[in-house]
């Protein structure tokens, strides 16, 4: 949908340099992903029908085509980084996990720039702090899932940067679910009871 490039700013007051991150939406890339959703649309009822499926195949498309059209806006992007900034600062997690701050005076909606971080892909990782930093990351989406409520919903291995500075760096927020407070308490339930291995509940 994108692609990122690395740049330096330089202050017009302080002259100072910093490195960043600028993401540019990708031409024509509305046109093409709404015939794509137009096509899969019309295909589901007759593939639903082909294979006998019971599903409803075009809530599904339309499920996710509202996902995909929401990752094209760049400054919701730039919204749900700052809410997982916010919440996840008043957590023990403040000082392990972050999403590169961005700078709003150089965003629009197709244009995302942040802070630049310098480190490795999580999944590139080596040695004894992998164990400690997958801990982390699975600590920080359950306490996105069962606290926050804003789940980053696309963790792939590109989107978790283990910082110079050792702290874990989750990027590319575009792609995010909300989870009202009774969907989590009905989570914590089921964790409750999968612990208790009470299954009947």
């Amino acid at each position: 949908l994108g692609q990122v490039y690395k740049c330096v700013t330089v202050s017009p007051t302080t002259k100072k340099k910093q490195e960043v991150a600028v993401k540019v939406q990708r031409p024509d890339v509305e046109e093409t992903i709404a015939l794509d959703l137009y096509l899969l649309r019309f295909v589901a009822p007759l593939a639903r029908k082909l294979f006998g499926l019971n599903t409803d195949l075009e809530d599904l498309v339309d499920t996710w085509g509202v996902r995909f059209v929401d990752e094209l806006d760049y400054k919701k992007e730039a919204y749900n980084a700052a809410k997982f900034s916010q919440s996840i600062a008043q957590t023990p997690l403040a000082e392990s996990v972050f999403a590169p701050t961005v700078l709003a005076e150089l965003s629009s909606r197709r244009v995302l720039t942040t802070e630049w971080v310098d480190g490795r892909r999580l999944d590139e990782c080596e040695g004894p702090q992998v164990s400690k930093l997958c801990s982390t990351a699975i600590v920080a989406y359950l306490t996105m899932m069962l606290e926050t409520g804003l789940l980053h919903a696309d963790p792939h291995p590109g989107n978790l940067i283990v910082a110079s500075d050792g702290r874990l760096a989750i990027l590319d927020w575009g792609l995010v679910t909300s989870l009202p407070p009774k969907l989590q308490v009905a989570y914590i339930e089921h964790i409750a009871h999968l612990v208790a291995k009470d299954y009947e509940k």
